[in-house]
Parts: structure tokens; sequence; C-alpha cells
């Protein structure tokens, strides 16, 4: 056999080696009465077994889930990650740095967090109609959201969050979703996520009885909290001003946290979550409903609650 005939043997063997470990993989899914745990995260270690290039990084993460896709093209967006710089970053990703989060949960825990959470939920505020509800688990990226959607809602956590804080989370994202079933379609404006924003807040410390407001707000610390409560007034001035802003600088003012805040000079982060709480808690305090403030656009819950006053 010519040294050029063992050469692509060799090659051939290779690549046919290297497509089906790719086509190997499995969407690895917990199913649910009305939905699915999706383990993306365990596809991230296929990848650092592999060669670590861009190409391998969307056939084993990507392909396979493309919730995993919507999480990186949202860290885009949000401006987290540079499209040009990430195909380099992750060359450098370890596996041992990663190994940590292979037992951080169990399929008990998983499940858990699942059934009751949406147990508790229902009984604060039922769901108006059937969808579909999923969880998604991903690595490497941090952040936590939720995209509801006509039948099918997807809940995305990242594993870098504190375990001890998944419970909030799933608390808060579902109680978007609960909330959105019932809120009228309206376009992006500050007003519009105090008010998604401050429900789900409100409905979280309903869901969770063991939870207190001061740290009910995700990745907000307790001290932050106090600092809103003494600082209320000066918070309430800057946010009425904005109402109407319907620009990505909203997010970076009021409603993000991490190196994408930058919050008004002087102020901690997240004040929009705070703003958003006291409106809701507001409306309560009045004698309407959970089922009513739900039903309605922001400019009218606002009104009805008097805050801005």
């Amino acid at each position: 056999m010519s040294r050029n005939l063992i050469f692509t043997v060799a090659l051939l063997a290779f690549l046919c080696c290297t497509n089906s470990k790719v086509q190997d993989n499995e969407r690895v899914i917990i199913a649910k009465d009305n939905g699915s745990i999706i383990l993306a995260y365990k596809a991230f270690y296929d990848f650092l077994d592999s060669d670590r290039s861009w190409q391998s990084y969307q056939s084993i993460l990507f392909d396979t889930y493309p919730e995993v896709r919507e999480v990186h093209n949202s860290q885009v967006k949000w401006g987290v990650i540079d499209t040009m710089t990430f195909p380099d970053i992750i060359k450098d990703y370890k596996r041992e740095d990663y190994e940590r989060f292979l037992t951080q949960y169990d399929d008990r825990m998983f499940n858990f967090l699942y059934d009751s959470i949406i147990v508790l939920s229902h009984k604060i505020l039922p769901p108006v109609k059937k969808q579909q509800t999923d969880i998604c688990f991903f690595l490497p990226y941090g952040s936590c959201f939720v995209i509801p959607g006509e039948d099918r809602n997807v809940i995305y956590i990242s594993m870098h969050i504190n375990p001890g804080q998944v419970k909030k989370i799933m608390a808060h994202e579902y109680a978007h979703i609960l909330h959105h079933q019932r809120w009228p379609d309206e376009p992006l404006t500050l007003k519009r996520e105090l008010i998604s924003e401050g429900m789900a807040v409100y409905l979280t410390t309903q869901i969770l009885k063991d939870i207190e407001i001061s740290n009910a707000v995700p990745f907000m610390l307790e001290s932050s909290f106090k600092w809103c409560m003494q600082n209320e007034p000066l918070i309430k001035d800057s946010i009425r001003s904005e109402l109407n802003d319907t620009t990505m600088q909203l997010f970076i003012r009021y409603i993000s946290d991490g190196s994408f805040a930058k919050p008004p000079k002087g102020f901690v982060q997240k004040t929009g979550y705070f703003i958003g709480y006291r409106i809701i808690e507001a409306c309560i305090n009045k004698g309407m409903t959970l089922e009513e403030i739900c039903g309605l656009k922001s400019e009218m819950v606002i009104r009805k609650s008097g805050y801005f006053n």
C-alpha cells in the first residue's frame, strides 16, 4: 500500500470517527407531563473533549441544542460576547474549570425544581391556557431569562448560577410566563419592563413563602435593596422621566446587572425591579387582584397604582 493511500485511509477513518461522535450526540432530556428539562450543558463537555474549534462548537452545541444557539444570540444582542473574539476564546476553555458543574445537580433536584415551583405557582396564579414549559440548563454562558411563546415557553438557567439561588430564579421566570398569558401586547418601553419585572418579583414573594422581599430580586444584594428603600424618592424621580424610553438604554440603566449595567451615577443596579415591585404592591394595597393587574397594560397599571402621583 502506497504512503499516499495509507494517509488517505487514515484521514477518512479519522473523519468518520469525528463525524460519528458529533452525530451520536443526542439531546439529554428529562420528560415532564407538560414540558421537559433540557440538560444542554452536557453537550458542552463533549465540546471540551473535541478539538475545541468554532466548527465543533456549532455542530456539538448549536446543532444538538437550538436552545444554546438562542442563548448565544441573546448574549450577542446584549453585548456580553463579541462574535469576532468568541471563537478564539472557546479554544482556551479547560475541562477542569467546569468539572464542578457535573455534580452540582442530580435528576432528583432537577425534577424537584420543575415540579415544586410550578405547583406552588399555580396555587397563586393558575395558568389560563395549556402550554409546554421547558427548562434549559446550559453552559458556558452566564445569565437566566425566559422566552415565552404561543405554545411553548423556555426558561433558560445557566449552570454558573449558585444552586441556592435557582429556586428563586425558577419562580421568577415562571411568574413571567403566567403574567404573559394574561398581558395585552405592547411595545418595549421602560414602563413595560417595570411592570413585567415588578410582577415577577411580587409573585416570587407569594410563591416562595420563605423569601423576604429584601432578597427576592434575582442577583440583587440585600444591601442594594436597603439602599433602594432609603433612596426611593431619588429613584422614582429618575425613572419617572424615562418611562417612555424604548432603547436598550433602559436595560443598561435600570434592569441589567453585571458588566452590562451602567446605572445612573450613585445608583445600585436593577433599581427598575424595585420600583416595579413597589408599583405592583401599591396596586395590591388599593384592593386590586393579581388577575386584574395582569390583564392591564403597563400605563394603566401605573395610573391605577398612583405611585408616581
